[in-house]
């Protein structure tokens, strides 16, 4: 059964664990110790997002470190990770996911919030495809197909935010977009799109996952999955 608010998810995350760019909105846990992770510090969050809506709630991270680089975060160390709306933003999403399992103990859960496209600004871009996602952690940044791919999703970041028509404009921001690295969406989903990526996760040994507990919330514009580490 599929639950429609995040409470339900929430409700089984005990121990002591993580929560990657909470920025304003960290996510509240009943029975569970949290710290804070982000690449910024809060100074810094408050520079580069300066649209945020609640600057007086943005948290100070307790760690310092990339979503994809959890390096100085030990093995098997913790209980559980929270990641709302961060996923999207990951240029190799798979090689993030597989970060995620190393720092987690045999059985930890990983929290994920992603917006659905279908709901969102993203509706008019095509689906990323899980082809796409295995290129994307199969060719480092500066292979010349991967980086066509990244840019092209600052283009459409470009063309969808700024309403942009002419390629000459897209291409401008495009280019003052990925010089600031600005964190933008390299991909959208729907949720069968992320049950497929997890699937090949898992049948691949990449990294594998096991659901233990959906969310979409009525108004459809973004699903919640619980997934727990497996091993053997």
């Amino acid at each position: 059964m599929i639950a429609t608010t995040r409470e339900p998810l929430l409700a089984k995350i005990r121990g002591e664990g993580i929560e990657i760019g909470a920025l304003d909105a960290p996510i509240e846990l009943a029975d569970a110790t949290v710290r804070y992770v982000d690449v910024l510090t809060r100074e810094e969050c408050l520079r580069h997002y300066p649209e945020l809506p609640h600057h007086d709630r943005v948290i100070e991270p307790d760690i310092i470190a990339a979503a994809d680089d959890l390096s100085v975060i030990d093995d098997a160390s913790q209980d559980f990770i929270l990641a709302s709306h961060l996923l999207e933003h990951m240029a190799d999403p798979i090689g993030t996911l597989v970060g995620f399992r190393r720092v987690l103990k045999p059985g930890g859960l990983l929290f994920l919030v992603l917006p659905d496209k279908r709901h969102t600004f993203d509706r008019p871009r095509e689906r990323t495809t899980l082809d796409h996602l295995i290129a994307d952690h199969r060719e480092p940044p500066g292979h010349p197909a991967r980086d066509r791919r990244d840019f092209d999703a600052y283009r459409d970041w470009a063309r969808i935010s700024k309403s942009f028509a002419r390629d000459d404009q897209i291409d401008f921001w495009a280019e003052m977009l990925q010089r600031a690295r600005y964190n933008v969406h390299f991909h959208c989903w729907i949720p069968e799109d992320v049950h497929e990526l997890f699937a090949w996760l898992r049948e691949s040994g990449t990294a594998p996952f096991e659901l233990v507990e959906e969310a979409r919330p009525k108004d459809g514009w973004e699903f919640a999955m619980l997934m727990r580490r497996v091993d053997g």
